[in-house]
């Protein structure tokens, strides 16, 4: 089957649409199917790179080995004109591979919305005739609508986004919370709820030393992990504090906020020094490869008390690596660490995250460990979920 990904950036700091694209396109093509990816070269965060530099660090990434990646020129960098990034020569570029019969696919996955080139990848394949699929990646769920130029996203849905997932041959979700949402906000969506998947590392993990030297306070430390973007939905402010709290019954405790700023570094930088905890915070940034690795493997805990979260792909990868979970109700994926019991969903407070950790630190870290591991592998692993899409694929070619 040829396919063909749209997306408004590839740069991994984006987050979660762009993690889970990597790993089912690498899915993808193990399976034999033909791939493209199309994408502007809009950047997530500083530091900004040179536009030619951009590109070739995303043409010689590996999850890309294999696919077709097309990037186009953007306008904008700063929010909120980065999100929307118009892209014209993006779209012409889109709209020349959807022209030419012998690049033209059989069907079009559509990641993320309110921004120029999705906007128009929906038009354009409707214009050829092509099935298309919009996988929202929470762009439609309540509190995103509510923050960032609300009345503009409202707009956008009213005039676009509506009309986009009425007419698509489905519409792909990735929690049960997300399809109910989306049924409510726009009738007559033809739903499928497929998870994000997530690679399952190996026995022995590379990179731990390496990390280790590069921040020796975390040496012989029981460390909590956060990772995430540093932004105030994401609460690492409610994480600080619990954190802040355990000191006296875990004198050895160190917790690690690992993610790109997004507007709350200096907050939190400011707290730790106020709390004098510099020895025992640590901010090593947004981490990838065996950097990240090695952060899960010497993760004690794994934390995230977000106030809302479409999928939170991050829990999943620490069930992935053994790591025992605390987590609150707004994140979607508390569904699996309660179905596979290696972790914790807690009452949405300060209290019930400092609770949580208690509990997870005082339990047996290698059962809760094993129970996360086998229960990716067998229903959230990469190979599950593209056979997933795949037959979506062929339902939505076929009908």
């Amino acid at each position: 089957m040829q396919i063909l990904h749209v997306i408004h950036s590839v740069d991994p700091r984006s987050g979660g649409p762009s993690h889970a694209l990597r790993g089912l396109v690498r899915a993808q093509i193990d399976r034999g199917h033909r791939l493209a990816i199309v994408a502007t070269m809009a950047q997530s965060a500083e530091p900004w790179a040179p536009g030619s530099e951009f590109v070739r660090r995303m043409l010689a990434d590996p999850a890309f080995t294999g696919a077709d990646l097309v990037l186009g020129r953007a306008w904008g960098r700063r929010r909120p004109w980065s999100r929307f990034s118009y892209c014209p020569q993006t779209v012409r570029l889109l709209a020349r591979r959807l022209a030419n019969s012998s690049t033209r696919p059989d069907v079009i996955h559509i990641h993320g919305q309110f921004s120029h080139l999705t906007i128009r990848a929906a038009q354009l394949a409707r214009r050829w005739k092509i099935p298309y699929i919009i996988r929202p990646a929470g762009s439609f769920d309540a509190e995103c609508l509510k923050k960032g130029m609300a009345r503009w996203k409202r707009l956008f849905l009213d005039l676009f986004h509506r009309r986009d997932l009425q007419l698509a041959a489905a519409v792909h979700v990735t929690s049960q919370a997300e399809a109910e949402h989306l049924a409510r906000l726009v009738p007559g969506c033809r739903l499928a709820v497929i998870p994000h998947g997530v690679e399952l590392p190996p026995p022995a993990l590379d990179g731990v030393n390496t990390l280790l030297m590069r921040y020796p306070q975390l040496q012989a430390k029981r460390a909590i992990l956060y990772m995430s973007r540093l932004h105030e939905k994401k609460r690492p402010l409610w994480l600080l504090e619990a954190f802040v709290r355990l000191q006296a019954e875990f004198p050895n405790l160190a917790l690690l906020l690992a993610g790109p700023d997004a507007g709350l570094e200096a907050t939190l930088r400011a707290q730790v020094q106020h709390a004098g905890l510099d020895g025992r915070v640590t901010f090593p940034g947004f981490l990838q490869g065996t950097d990240k690795a090695a952060a899960f493997c010497l993760a004690n805990v794994f934390c995230l008390p977000s106030q809302d979260e479409n999928f939170g792909v991050a829990v999943v990868e620490a069930m992935a690596h053994g790591v025992p979970v605390v987590v609150t109700p707004g994140v979607a994926s508390h569904v699996y660490v309660d179905a596979a019991g290696c972790g914790l969903t807690v009452e949405d407070s300060i209290e019930g995250v400092t609770d949580g950790i208690r509990k997870m630190l005082l339990a047996d870290k290698n059962e809760l460990g094993r129970r996360g591991r086998e229960y990716v592998e067998k229903h959230l692993s990469w190979p599950v979920i593209a056979k997933q899409v795949e037959e979506l694929y062929q339902s939505v070619v076929t009908s």
